[in-house]
């Protein structure tokens, strides 16, 4: 018997697609996962769906990282000294939306980092869909300090300092790179 209720099932459409390994625009497509099944992509122009797999970047530097597109939605200073301590050469690729999570599920890039500003709370369907979509295709998604996003609690999210995403094997590096950075900013007592 399941101990709390959890994401079992996700989509997600995206109807214009602007390729970010290729820098150019197409189709738009559908994202389905399901917990044990695996990630899909559909594209919209009815051709197969495909399996799709995060990135196996295992070397910061040769990583890229998505961040919300507006500076109101997410710390970008604390997203560039988390980048910074990583090793990240590559500049953000910003993008509103669940679209990050497709595009991480793809392999489009190997990190997602999102730090709302103090007071916000999170809401499960920002989260919920994107948060299968990426594990069932391979990828990692926590809280800032490496906890599962816990979906069972009502509408938000008790996420305290924020989310990222990555494959497992730039997670550990991930973690202690944002706690570095977390008590770097943390206000002096």
């Amino acid at each position: 018997m399941q101990d709390k209720p959890q994401v079992c099932l996700g989509f997600d459409i995206c109807y214009e697609w602007i390729s970010l390994q290729f820098a150019v625009k197409e189709v738009g497509c559908l994202f389905f996962a399901k917990v044990g099944g695996g990630t899909y992509m559909q594209p919209l122009d009815s051709s197969s769906a495909v399996k799709v797999q995060v990135s196996a970047v295992e070397n910061p530097e040769e990583a890229s990282f998505f961040e919300s597109y507006e500076a109101a939605h997410s710390m970008h200073d604390l997203s560039s000294l988390i980048a910074q301590k990583l090793g990240v050469k590559a500049l953000p690729v910003r993008i509103d939306s669940q679209a990050k999570y497709g595009a991480l599920s793809r392999g489009d890039g190997a990190i997602y980092l999102h730090f709302p500003h103090k007071g916000y709370r999170e809401k499960i369907w920002d989260h919920a869909t994107g948060c299968i979509v990426v594990t069932e295709a391979g990828g990692v998604v926590t809280d800032a300090a490496g906890q599962p996003l816990d979906f069972s609690k009502g509408k938000h999210l008790d996420v305290g300092t924020g989310i990222i995403v990555t494959n497992q094997k730039l997670m550990p590096l991930l973690l202690n790179a944002v706690k570095e950075s977390l008590k770097e900013k943390a206000p002096s007592s």
